[in-house]
């Protein structure tokens, strides 16, 4: 229970500091509890002494993985992948890949795809379990892979990543190397937060606002961040005022100018506030086109 609390913790709230006042016993449990990735998000925000003091309180093999994936940029797909997937040899038959499925799958919530691999883990493509299960009893898995599928590299950023796996509807999407070595995989769940977190980056860059400002943050700080651009739409509202001036005595004859001016900046508000939406939204089809032109070029360099 308290782990899934603190898988699901929005970062601002700080969920390492809870791990920071458990005792050891229960800071390695929730830990060994935690998928990966998870896990390694909420260390890689703790002090490098810490960090290494809690990596020694868990057994070999899920200190092992979390030290994998904080060599990654957190902003990275090594960063946002998990390490533990389902992989079986291409040469396998049917049987044999059902019982590897079964035992790897033990200690997993749950999967979507199977990823094949040769002798040198080597990604060669990947295969549904419900086409195992329709197979013949002697096929090979290599018969049955397909080879057309989307992957990422471990450096790729985690906003095309989400681009990716929205734009082809997928449920989870496997992260190799230079190698094409199967090093881990991202689930669709995974990049809820990334789309939330870049939507939001999104609309404070358009809008002046640092995205390191939070809501209960300090005021100083926000005001650092807004500063220079409030001072800039100062400076552009003193222009327009001293121009208005300039034709002060023109406005005093003629009333009616006047009235046009509240029209005109009313129009100008409605213009620059459609303006915004239509370039928030070509931002966000350019990415998409990107994130489809790289997938393309790995597709050819294969």
């Amino acid at each position: 229970m308290a782990s899934e609390i603190i898988s699901e913790m929005d970062s601002e709230f700080h969920p390492e500091k809870l791990l920071e006042n458990l005792l050891p016993e229960r800071r390695s449990e929730i830990v060994e509890e935690l998928d990966y990735d998870d896990a390694t998000d909420i260390i890689s925000q703790l002090p490098e002494e810490q960090q290494q003091e809690i990596l020694e309180e868990l057994d070999e093999e899920d200190a092992t993985n979390i030290r994998t994936l904080l060599k990654y940029e957190n902003d990275t797909a090594g960063g946002l992948m998990n390490t533990q997937v389902i992989k079986v040899n291409e040469h396998l038959n049917k049987k044999e890949a059902l019982e590897e499925i079964i035992q790897q799958s033990e200690e997993m919530e749950e999967f979507y795809t199977i990823n094949v691999i040769n002798d040198q883990n080597i990604l060669m493509g990947i295969v549904s379990l419900k086409d195992i299960i329709k197979a013949r009893n002697n096929v090979r898995i290599k018969e049955l892979i397909k080879s057309d599928f989307v992957y990422v590299k471990a450096e790729t950023d985690q906003e095309e990543v989400a681009k990716l796996i929205s734009q082809y509807n997928l449920t989870s999407i496997p992260v190799v190397d230079d190698q094409m070595q199967l090093l881990g995989r991202i689930t669709f769940d995974d990049v809820i937060d990334v789309m939330e977190e870049e939507n939001t980056e999104d609309i404070l860059k358009i809008s002046g606002v640092s995205e390191d400002e939070e809501l209960a943050g300090n005021w100083k700080e926000a005001v650092k961040s807004r500063l220079p651009w409030l001072v800039l739409n100062l400076g552009t509202a003193f222009l327009a005022a001293s121009i208005i001036r300039y034709f002060d005595s023109t406005i005093a004859s003629m009333g009616l100018l006047a009235g046009y001016m509240v029209i005109i900046a009313g129009m100008g508000g409605n213009a620059a506030t459609q303006a915004l939406a239509v370039t928030a939204a070509r931002y966000h089809t350019d990415l998409e086109v990107q994130a489809l032109m790289s997938v393309e070029q790995d597709y050819r360099s294969r």
